[in-house]
């Protein structure tokens, strides 16, 4: 298994902090998170706080699998969920651009 799952495409641009918004809305058990991050992303790019609620957001918002592994966020155009524990080496260094020892 790997460590790494793409979640959205980067082909949404702009609407991809509202889509990973409705995910959370639909009820996957994402944790860490302010609930009215979430309420400002679904109200798409035009609100006022919609970039800051993102940053929040990825910075915050975490999800445990049935199996207590821990996943987080990463968007460097997709967005990409990870658990450093399932990671190899090399996928640790091809995501993050360093050793996983740095």
């Amino acid at each position: 298994m790997s460590g790494i799952e793409l979640i959205l495409s980067d082909n949404r641009g702009v609407y991809i902090p509202r889509d990973f918004a409705e995910i959370v809305n639909a009820g996957k058990s994402w944790e860490g998170y302010n609930p009215s991050d979430i309420e400002t992303l679904l109200e798409g790019p035009d609100a006022e706080w919609y970039w800051e609620s993102w940053d929040s957001v990825t910075n915050s918002i975490y999800f445990v699998d049935s199996k207590g592994n821990r996943w987080n966020l990463w968007q460097d155009g997709d967005l990409w969920m990870y658990c450093e524990k399932l990671m190899t080496d090399e996928e640790y260094e091809n995501f993050f651009g360093q050793p996983l020892d740095f």
